[in-house]
């Protein structure tokens, strides 16, 4: 990751901006000089700050295709209660409409995931923007899916064949956000903090697969892991 923003000092915005920012407030402070202007780093694509939320550039190495959307105010993660109101509400709905430009594949090879509280590095809600792992796209057109509000199926998953309840949904906006759909089960609505998310993009118009998994001692909760980063 590309740390410091580079504005001109001549704002108090700008000038905090050029504070080199130190994990785990790292994509809180990105956020923030994002939202101010997408020519303060490099790792800037996109902004809109009416709407609440910055597109990034994961600069990973290991992660040539992969983007992060997150909002520009503070919600620390998926256990945050602010996951339920606006703007991170929406903030599925809103990645998938940008990865037709960021990685830019078609819906059926995109995915988005978030990560546990114990999978993650940084204290400031985020979602990956990538693309789906073939083997795991695969997966998921061989069982029937059963299509919300009916009650997710468990699936083993590659790579690593730790089990996520999935259900196919009609959207990703309100009602229908995957922070809202996965508290369905009293366990997640019990304990976000150890709950990860992916959703995988169809070959159908206004389908989505919803897909969630608990941490325990032999799975850190990291739905990240049923990315393809490079896009392969």
């Amino acid at each position: 990751m590309v740390l410091g923003c580079f504005l001109p000092p001549t704002t108090a915005q700008a000038q905090s901006c050029t504070i080199l920012p130190k994990p785990p407030d790292t994509l809180l402070k990105l956020a923030e000089c994002c939202a101010a202007s997408v020519q303060s780093n490099p790792s800037c694509r996109a902004a809109d700050p009416k709407e609440g939320y910055v597109i990034l550039k994961d600069n990973s190495p290991r992660k040539p295709q992969s983007y992060l959307i997150l909002p520009t105010a503070k919600v620390t993660g998926i256990e945050d209660p602010l996951v339920l109101s606006m703007p991170a509400l929406d903030l599925w709905q809103r990645g998938f409409a940008v990865s037709a430009t960021y990685p830019g594949r078609p819906p059926a090879d995109t995915a988005l995931a978030i990560n546990s509280a114990y999978a993650r590095t940084q204290n400031q809600l985020h979602i990956h923007i990538s693309c789906v792992r073939p083997d795991v796209r695969d997966k998921l057109l061989t069982p029937p899916v059963p299509a919300y509000p009916d009650k997710p199926v468990a699936l083993p998953l590659p790579p690593n064949q730790h089990v996520y309840q999935a259900v196919r949904v009609s959207g990703l906006g309100g009602p229908l956000s995957p922070f809202h759909v996965i508290q369905d089960d009293p366990a997640a609505r019990a304990d976000m903090a150890a709950e990860s998310i992916a959703v995988m993009g169809s070959a159908m118009a206004n389908e989505y697969f919803v897909l969630s998994t608990r941490r325990d001692d032999r799975n850190p909760g990291s739905a990240e892991e049923l990315l393809d980063q490079s896009c392969n």
